[in-house]
C-alpha cells in the first residue's frame, strides 16, 4: 500500500494525535518571524486578529493585547498603535474606545515606519499634541475622521506643522474646542483639502459668526469644495451667551456661490443651528437663496408649557430670519398659530399632523390668539400635511393660509381618494379659492387606472376645466388654472 495513504485510527487515538498536532502547530507558529505575521494580519479585521493569536505566548499578548486597569480602561493605547503602524497592507483603522483619560507615548516618526492607511477614524481621548505624533506615521492619509474630549488639551499652538499631502477629507466632532482653538489646530494642517465636516458644543457664540469661517475657510483650505458645520446648544442654555451680531448672516455671495444654507433643529432640550448644502425640498419651487433659512421642531409635547418652545423660537430669531417651518411631530392647531405669531416671514408650512381641541374645531367660529397669526400665514404660499385624517384638516390649512398656491397631502390608507378630491375641489370653488392652483396627493395605492378615474370623476363632475392630472410613483399631481 501507499504509504503516503493515511492509516485507519480509532476516534480515541485520533483525538489524542489531534490534540498533539495542535501543540505541535503553536509552537512551531510562535516560532515564525513577525514579517510573516504582518503578512497575515492583512488578511485579517482587528477583532480577528486579537481572536486568532490572543491564546499565543507573551510574545502575542505584547502585540495585541494592552495593560488594563479594570474589564473597562486602557492606561495605554501606545501598544495598539504601533501594532497599527506596524501593518504593511492596511488601509483603513477605526479606533472608537470609552475609556475616559489615557495616554498615547508614541513618539514623532522617524520616517522609518510609515503606514499606508488612508483612512483613519480616532475615537478616544488624546490631545492634540498625542495626534500630531500620531499623524506624522500616515502621509497616505486621505480621510481622518476625528472625535475629541479632552478638556485638558491645552497650547494647541505649540503644536508642529503637519504636512498632510494627500489629505482631502476631514471631520471633526467636539465637545471641548472653541474656535479659538479648533482655528489653531487646522491651521497647522497643510492639506489641499475638498471636504469638511465639524461639529462642536462647547459654549462659543464664535461658531456661528459667518465671517470668521469664512476667512478662515479662504485663508486655510482655498480647494475646499464641501463644507458642514453643526453647533450644538444644550439643556443648560443659561451658559450660552446672547448672539448680538447682525441677522443672516449665512447669506452673502461666499456662502450662495458655495450653495450653503443655515438652518436650525429645535429639539425638547437642544438647538442644532446647521450650515449645509442645499438639497431639494418638499415643495416644487425654487426659492432665493436669501430666504432659505428653515427651522425644524422635532418635540412639542401637548402638555409641555407653550413658553418653553417660543422661548426656544425666540431665541432663534436672534440668528436669522426663519422662511421654511418644519414640525416633524402631531400638533394641535393652538399651538401651531402661538408658533406662527413668531414668524412673520414664512413662505412654506410642513406639518407631521394636526389635533383640535374641542374648543377649534371649525376655523371660522372661534377667536385666535392673535391676529398676528392671520396675518402671518397669509404669507404662506407652500403646505405640506404629511397625515390626512379627515377633510376638516384641508378645511383648515385652506383658511388659516388663504394665500397658499400649492398644496401637498397625504392620504391615510383607506380613505377614499375619489370622494377626499372631490370634497377638496368643491371647497376650493365654493369659496372662490383663487391662489390654490396645484395640488399633490401621496397615496400608496396610485396607478394609472386611479388616474382615469379621477380624470372621468373630474370632468363629469364638472369640478375643473383646464387643468392637467398626472402620476409619479405614488405621487398624483393636479394642476389647474
Amino acid at each position: 500500500m501507499d504509504n503516503t495513504k493515511r492509516k485507519l485510527t480509532s476516534p480515541e487515538s485520533s483525538e489524542e494525535n489531534s490534540k498533539k498536532s495542535r501543540n505541535q502547530l503553536v509552537n512551531s507558529l510562535e516560532n515564525l518571524s513577525n514579517d510573516l505575521f504582518y503578512e497575515i494580519y492583512d488578511y485579517l479585521e482587528g477583532l480577528d486578529i486579537c481572536v486568532a493569536f490572543s491564546n499565543l505566548n507573551a510574545r502575542f499578548q505584547q502585540l495585541i493585547r494592552q495593560q488594563q486597569k479594570n474589564c473597562d480602561s486602557f492606561e495605554d493605547l501606545n501598544e495598539i498603535y504601533q501594532l497599527i503602524f506596524s501593518l504593511p497592507k492596511l488601509k483603513s483603522n477605526k479606533l472608537d474606545a470609552h475609556i475616559g483619560k489615557c495616554s498615547i507615548s508614541i513618539p514623532m516618526s522617524n520616517n522609518q515606519q510609515l503606514s499606508p492607511i488612508t483612512y483613519l477614524h480616532i475615537a478616544h481621548w488624546y490631545t492634540f499634541h498625542e495626534l500630531s505624533a500620531l499623524l506624522s506615521y500616515t502621509p497616505s492619509l486621505r480621510h481622518l475622521n476625528l472625535s475629541h474630549t479632552n478638556n485638558d488639551d491645552a497650547y494647541i499652538e505649540d503644536i508642529l506643522p503637519m504636512n498632510m499631502n494627500e489629505l482631502i477629507h476631514l471631520s471633526i466632532f467636539s465637545s471641548d474646542l472653541n474656535f479659538h482653538e479648533f482655528q489653531s489646530f487646522v491651521e497647522k494642517i497643510h492639506s489641499k483639502l475638498q471636504i469638511l465636516n465639524v461639529y462642536f458644543t462647547k459654549p462659543d457664540i464664535r461658531f456661528l459668526h459667518a465671517d470668521r469661517w469664512q476667512k478662515l475657510l479662504l485663508e486655510n483650505f482655498s480647494q475646499l469644495e464641501k463644507f458642514s458645520l453643526c453647533y450644538r446648544e444644550m439643556e443648560n442654555r443659561d451658559n450660552y451667551p446672547i448672539y448680538d451680531g447682525q441677522l443672516n448672516q449665512f447669506v452673502s455671495p461666499f456662502w450662495i456661490q458655495r450653495n450653503l444654507i443655515f438652518g436650525i433643529e429645535v429639539e425638547q432640550y437642544s438647538h442644532y443651528y446647521y450650515v449645509c448644502p442645499l438639497k431639494k425640498r418638499w415643495y416644487e419651487y425654487c426659492i432665493e437663496h436669501s430666504k432659505s433659512a428653515q427651522l425644524t421642531i422635532k418635540c412639542v409635547y401637548p402638555d409641555e408649557l407653550p413658553d418653553i418652545l417660543l422661548n426656544q423660537i425666540k431665541r432663534v430669531l436672534n440668528f436669522t430670519q426663519i422662511y421654511h417651518l418644519n414640525i416633524d411631530q402631531k400638533i394641535s392647531t393652538e399651538s401651531l398659530m402661538q408658533i406662527i405669531h413668531l414668524l412673520p416671514d414664512l413662505i412654506s408650512l410642513k406639518i407631521s399632523a394636526l389635533f383640535y381641541y374641542e374648543s377649534i374645531l371649525q376655523f371660522g367660529d372661534h377667536e385666535f390668539p392673535t391676529t398676528s397669526a392671520l396675518e402671518h400665514a397669509s404669507n404662506i404660499k407652500y403646505v405640506c400635511l404629511e397625515m390626512t385624517f379627515t377633510m376638516d384638516d384641508i378645511s383648515f390649512l385652506m383658511s388659516f393660509c388663504p394665500h397658499m398656491e400649492y398644496l401637498n397631502v397625504e392620504c391615510i390608507e383607506n380613505m377614499n381618494i375619489q370622494s377626499f378630491l372631490r370634497e377638496i375641489l368643491n371647497k376650493i370653488n365654493q369659496n372662490h379659492h383663487k391662489y390654490l392652483h396645484e395640488l399633490c396627493i401621496y397615496i400608496i395605492t396610485a396607478d394609472e387606472q386611479m388616474i382615469k378615474q379621477l380624470k372621468q370623476m373630474i370632468d363629469d363632475d364638472k369640478l375643473l376645466l383646464n387643468y392637467t392630472i398626472h402620476r409619479q410613483l405614488y405621487n398624483i399631481y393636479l394642476k389647474w388654472k
